[in-house]
């Protein structure tokens, strides 16, 4: 899978995250793969205008698990992730 990660992403844990997760698909991603697989695609969808790498990296500081982080975005929670994006 060719994968395209941004500029301001590269080298990043997320960013590394992100590939390894593509390259071993959403049934086999640990937790930090596919919570970074959901923030870039699904969240982007569900809430919009925020970083996905920074709410991955809030999440993780968190200790927030990608079932966790997706009930947040179902919820429409924009306050709680607007703390993750800016932790």
């Amino acid at each position: 899978m060719n994968v395209k990660i941004r500029k301001c992403d590269e080298g990043t844990a997320y960013a590394k995250a992100l590939i390894a997760g593509w390259k071993v698909g959403r049934a086999n991603a640990t937790d930090a793969q596919a919570m970074a697989m959901y923030c870039e695609d699904i969240m982007q969808l569900m809430v919009g205008a925020f970083s996905p790498r920074l709410v991955w990296e809030g999440a993780r500081k968190a200790g927030l698990t990608t079932l966790e982080l997706a009930s947040l975005c179902a919820d429409k929670n924009l306050r709680a992730l607007d703390d993750l994006q800016f932790s």
